[in-house]
């Protein structure tokens, strides 16, 4: 896509001698993203003669929209009239419960469970969540419960196969009063093997009292939670190294084929209520993490607090924008600001994120984190991820939503999305670069420091011939080469054979020669500096080689 870009102005001066980086502020505009890429959302004029953007369907029965609810029972009804969930998705083959109106449930009443054949039998449709055979993707699986019993237990929810040769799938079981959430065989590794995990943690519950359970997986992140009355009680991060985004796992009820193809072994029915001896109310599966769920909601919270107060899901719902991925002159570049311009109606919002990175990824890619970000927002770039690293690169890409009313009638308006960025060029090149002296196999080089404030240190690069370098030494005693090596303006160093064999043990590809310094050779020296970005990687920022010059170690005379 084209971006229109303009260049703000030059916040650092530049001094007679040396010359520092210049810090060029430059605006980007951003012009309609491809159709592709707009979910549930259009363009549109906006505002006057502005062209932007705007929720398509309004009516909650989007079946385009990725991020709504799977499924949902409120139990607001007996259950010879339960044939299929709230939002009629799902096809109810059996239904067994006594229909209750209990303090502390919501809408019309719930299901109370304790007879043998007392249950709710849910047909796995293909193409929705619980028939998946794919990619489950990120997901929240949350009911209210009330035990009637400290001896109470059973399947609250199942969902298990077994034709693949193992147990597969879902369980939340209520064992000796503690909810046991057990992933079988669910999740796939990098190397294409299977494990499952089961959270058990947690305190018992209290019998007679409602409590609200929710089992929620990211997978971006690989975060797996289990919350119980909204309280964090367990989570781990289902990847191959136990971190956040290193190696996720992906959550899986099939198979993965010999080509990569995914497929069902079997489509199991699910369960709600077998063999349990309690009340469950308002049982719901979304698409979404619960923490997402919680920042959609936040409209509807106070008006729209029940399922049943407006009949449908309360999530508002979304149009959704997302933008390829764009790319900056080089790494390191750092965002100032992120803007744009919106119309609100009433009861509608608009949030945004935007993920950056040196390494190039793709539009749909689900390693690289999002970042939640605000309206004019300002100096992103100082902001760090969980490894410590600032929130810089060369490959970026934003999302919008766009979140109607909880009533469905009205939708915000996006329009003149744009940021500010700053290049990260590299240092300058290092000035009045001199050969000081020479002596028994060593050479002794000068040159001015450099004064940029991230001026991280210099790599001298020597050879044998002209404009042709056998070595590149950064490191002296154990140290960078950097402004602290010597006291005053310039940097003097001696280079000599310890120095290089020093530097030598660092070249572990053996890339390069690293010459011995020997008497009556005629040697050849550059020096670069490089700035405190990322240093020892691709991604730093290292300057022009400096002017050559030659200096020929000799041992002397012999009289004195």
């Amino acid at each position: 896509m084209k971006l229109k870009i303009k260049i703000i102005a030059l916040a650092l001066s530049v001094t007679a001698l040396i010359s520092p980086k210049k810090e060029s502020r430059q605006n980007i505009s951003f012009e309609p993203v491809p159709v592709k890429n707009l979910n549930n959302a259009g363009i549109s004029t906006v505002y006057g003669d502005k062209k932007g953007y705007v929720i398509t369907d309004l009516t909650y029965q989007g079946k385009s929209n990725p991020f709504i609810t799977d499924l949902v029972l409120s139990f607001n009804y007996p259950p010879e009239a339960l044939r299929r969930d709230d939002i009629r998705r799902y096809r109810i083959t059996y239904a067994g419960y006594i229909f209750a109106g209990d303090k502390g449930s919501l809408g019309e009443g719930c299901g109370k469970f304790f007879k043998k054949e007392h249950r709710v039998e849910i047909e796995s449709s293909p193409n929705l969540w619980l028939g998946t055979c794919g990619d489950l993707g990120s997901f929240t699986l949350e009911f209210m419960f009330k035990p009637m019993s400290d001896k109470s237990g059973g399947e609250i929810f199942s969902r298990t196969g077994f034709l693949s040769g193992k147990k597969r799938g879902i369980e939340i079981s209520l064992i000796d009063g503690r909810i046991h959430a057990s992933l079988h065989d669910m999740f796939e590794k990098p190397d294409g093997t299977r494990t499952g995990i089961i959270l058990k943690k947690g305190a018992r519950l209290h019998v007679n009292k409602w409590h609200h359970f929710a089992l929620t997986f990211d997978r971006i992140s690989g975060k797996l939670v289990k919350f119980i009355d909204n309280e964090e009680e367990e989570a781990i991060y289902m990847s191959g190294s136990g971190k956040p985004f290193d190696g996720v796992f992906t959550p899986l009820f099939g198979n993965r084929g010999p080509n990569g193809e995914f497929s069902c072994i079997d489509a199991p029915a699910s369960f709600i209520g077998r063999n349990y001896s309690g009340m469950i109310d308002e049982f719901r599966i979304s698409y979404k993490k619960i923490e997402d769920l919680k920042n959609e909601t936040d409209v509807a919270t106070e008006k729209y607090r029940r399922l049943e107060t407006i009949d449908r899901i309360p999530v508002n719902i979304e149009g959704v924008v997302t933008s390829p991925v764009y790319s900056f002159p080089g790494t390191g570049t750092k965002i100032r600001s992120f803007r744009w311009k919106e119309v609100i109606k009433k009861d509608t919002f608009i949030w945004m994120e935007m993920r950056i990175y040196d390494q190039l990824f793709y539009e749909n890619d689900t390693d690289q984190r999002w970042y939640i970000i605000k309206n004019n927002q300002d100096n992103i770039f100082l902001k760090k991820d969980g490894k410590g690293e600032y929130i810089r690169g060369k490959y970026y890409q934003w999302r919008a939503h766009l979140v109607a009313s909880p009533d469905g009638k009205q939708s915000p308006r996006l329009y003149d999305v744009s940021l500010e960025f700053v290049e990260d060029p590299p240092p300058g090149i290092p000035m009045f670069l001199e050969a000081a002296s020479s002596g028994d196999r060593f050479v002794e080089l000068t040159w001015k420091k450099n004064v940029e404030h991230d001026i991280r240190g210099y790599k001298i690069y020597y050879g044998v011939m002209p404009g042709k370098f056998d070595g590149v030494l950064s490191l002296a005693k154990g140290k960078r080469i950097d402004n602290s090596t010597t006291q005053g303006n310039f940097i003097k160093i001696r280079i000599d054979n310890a120095l290089i064999d020093e530097n030598r043990a660092l070249d572990i590809r053996n890339l390069l020669t690293y010459p011995l310094l020997k008497n009556n050779v005629l040697y050849y020296f550059s020096v670069t500096s490089y700035d405190s970005y990322k240093p020892d990687t691709p991604d730093n920022h290292e300057s022009e080689l400096s002017k050559s010059v030659s200096a020929r170690p000799f041992f002397g005379s012999e009289i004195d």
